[in-house]
Order: structure tokens, then sequence, then C-alpha cells
């Protein structure tokens, strides 16, 4: 299991650098649309036995929850002497912090088929934007908008193309940005969303080792952007594609001797947006080059009179 929400935050929501505020409408909408799909699951909990449990997906959240945290039972007061239909796990949905609600949303997402999961994703995004809290979920895991709504929404559909693309590297790193900005360490968060540009550049040209102009150069080489004009295309790779690379060379990371200075949130924020747009364009240009393939349609079936013979 990955790190829960409240395990990534841990230092930012204790130093109240971070603050989890989910209304409460929206704890009720989405603790109806997971009970109403509480998807009944079979669980081996001995690999050497071959005994299947019957569980649900809220009754396996509960139980990771408590293994995660090393409680005894969940922190809800009173608590529930009734122990039906996930009591506790519904006043810790509904009243509890909103580190915890967040956590609750996560394991749950694990344990479900991908369409449920993408269900899953889509509600609760749905109901966060409709009710103004600024989080959204992306493969698996919620995370801070922009406050910029452009920009968020770049961050958003950056993160799941990457993640739907089998650019593993790539969405690791710029959630790993995301989270830092998060936390106000912009020096880091600048850092990993040039990494992560670099990373889905290393993919398309299968380049290893190679440095932020390398690759940018190879990508021009390999024709992705002989759909502009030729007396443009050296001008676009210099002048647009070097932006990034720039910042993460001068802002980014370590490194930067006696220059290092404090450096301002915004410009994190503009990091992860232009890494945004770029994968976002990148991404593009990829499956216009190579399409997935089609998804297989419903299986033909055969069609017999009441005059052919039954097949056995």
């Amino acid at each position: 299991m990955r790190l829960l929400f409240s395990q990534r935050y841990r230092r930012a929501i204790d130093q109240g650098a971070l603050v989890v505020d989910i209304p409460d409408t929206a704890r009720r909408k989405i603790w109806a649309w997971l009970s109403a799909n509480n998807t009944s699951l079979g669980i081996q909990r001995d690999p050497n036995d071959r005994w299947i449990s019957n569980s649900s997906i809220l009754e396996e959240a509960e139980g990771d929850l408590l293994i995660e945290h090393g409680w005894d039972r969940l922190p809800v007061t009173p608590y529930p002497a009734d122990a039906q239909n996930h009591a506790a796990l519904r006043l810790l949905m509904l009243d509890g912090q909103g580190r915890f609600v967040f956590d609750i949303i996560e394991i749950a997402s694990g344990y479900m088929e991908p369409a449920e999961k993408d269900a899953l994703r889509q509600k609760v995004n749905q109901i966060f934007e409709l009710h103004d809290c600024p989080w959204r979920m992306s493969d698996g895991e919620f995370f801070k908008l922009d406050a910029d709504f452009v920009g968020a929404r770049l961050a958003a559909s950056a993160h799941d193309a990457l993640a739907a693309n089998q650019f593993a590297g790539a969405a690791d790193e710029y959630a790993k940005a995301r989270q830092y900005l998060a936390t106000g360490d912009v020096r880091e968060a600048i850092f990993f969303a040039g990494h992560s540009f670099e990373s889905v550049m290393t993919v398309l040209t299968k380049l290893e080792h190679a440095n932020g102009d390398r690759l940018i150069k190879e990508l021009g080489a390999q024709g992705l952007f002989d759909d502009l004009p030729e007396s443009v295309r050296a001008g676009f790779m210099d002048q647009v594609f070097k932006t990034l690379p720039f910042l993460r060379n001068k802002l980014g990371g370590h490194g930067q001797g006696k220059d290092v200075v404090a450096i301002p949130l915004a410009y994190g924020d503009l990091a992860i947006q232009i890494a945004a747009a770029f994968q976002n364009f990148l991404i593009t240009k990829h499956l216009e080059r190579s399409p997935p393939p089609p998804e297989p349609g419903p299986a033909k079936q055969e069609q017999f009179s009441l005059d052919d013979d039954i097949p056995f």
C-alpha cells in the first residue's frame, strides 16, 4: 500500500502549513456514494490457506485504517454501540479530521476495479468542484489545486494523462512536485516539475541520461515539430521548450552556490503549470503519432435458426 494522504503530508499538517477543510455537504455526498457502491469482496487472509473471507470495500478500508495508524478503534466520539453499516467509519467521514477523510477514500479506491476507481475519482472531483473545495483526486491520491483555475485544470489533466499513458516515472515526479509545493518547499517543487518534464521526453526519445537540451533537440530530430514551418522550429525549441529546464537549473534543487535565496511560492506554481502544459502537449503529440489500439468490441454471438441443430 502506498503512503496515505495523512502520512504523505504529516509534517505540513502538524505544522499548520497545510489545512484540510472539507464542507459537511461534500462529506455526506461522498459517504452516500461510497455506501451505495460498497462492493462485496472475497479476501484470502492467509496465503497458505485457501479460505476466502466475505468482506466489502468499506470493511477492508476500516481495517486498513486501523492498521496504518496503529489504532485499536477509530477516533470518533461518542463511539457508536451499533456496529452495523460501518457506523464508526461513517462518523469519521462526516465529523472527523479532513486528513482521515482522504485516507478513507484513498484506501477504498485501492480495492476498486479500474472502472469503479475512475467513477469514484470523477464523482469526488465533481463534488469538490461543486462545493468550492480546493482538492482533487488523481491516480488514487489527493492533491491541492493551485490558486489559478486554469493552472489547476492543467495540473489535474496532466497527472491523469501521465498515469493513463504509462509514464509512471514522470507521474511520480510530478506528484512529488505538487506535494512539495503544498508543503511550501518551492525549490524541490521546481526541481521535480523539471524532472517530470525530462522524464516524459526520455520516454519519447528513448535517450537515457541525456540533459534537457539534448532531449529537446532529439524531439526535433525525430520530427515531433514537423507540423510547424521549418523557419520557426528551432526558435520554438529554444525559446519555448527550454523555459522549464532554465527554471529547474537556476531555481530548483540544490547547487545554486552563493546566490541561493528564498524562492517565492509563485515560481513553484509557475513551474508546475509549465510542466503540466508541456506534458499535455507532448502526450497529445505522442498519441497523434502512436494512437492506442482500439478497444475490442463485444464478441459477436452466433445466430441459430430454429431449424439448426443445437450445438453440443
